[in-house]
């Protein structure tokens, strides 16, 4: 079987790459020195760099968010909180230690499991949309007061 020269890059048509060819008349002479031109130094090199680059650029800058929220609402947290982890559960955080990644939950009256703070995702949105709901409650109360 014979070997196939597809992958080595071949002379263009016509030229054998021996010597130069001698230009024709009315035109100007070959650079001197008998070398072909350069490619740019900003070729086809920097150009995939870049659609490289970027993307790896976005990503870095969107889990950088994503951890200083993380941070933030860690520190936030108190004994106290109703809170959601990341697989669903909804608890009150009874224990912190300020040392230790852990928090403990009460999830049920008397069942006490101990979480990663990371894995918590938030408060409770049930408990915010009650305490919404209270606080509109009693700024309606006075105006109802100032009405009798």
């Amino acid at each position: 079987m014979a070997s196939s020269n597809w992958f080595q890059p071949n002379p263009a048509p016509g030229r054998t790459g021996a010597a130069p060819a001698t230009p024709a008349e009315g035109q100007p002479p070959p650079p001197s020195g008998g070398q072909e031109s350069q490619p740019s130094p900003f070729g086809g090199g920097a150009s995939s760099f870049l659609i490289l680059a970027l993307p790896l650029l976005l990503i870095f800058l969107m889990t950088r968010s994503q951890n200083k929220k993380q941070k933030q609402l860690e520190s936030n947290l108190k004994v106290g909180d109703r809170v959601f982890t990341q697989s669903g559960i909804l608890g009150r955080i009874t224990d912190i230690s300020p040392n230790s990644p852990r928090v403990k939950l009460e999830i049920a009256p008397g069942v006490n499991v101990q979480v990663l703070k990371s894995a918590i995702q938030g408060p409770d949105p049930g408990e915010a949309a009650a305490e919404a709901k209270a606080a509109a409650d009693k700024a309606k109360e006075p105006a109802k007061d100032k009405k009798s």
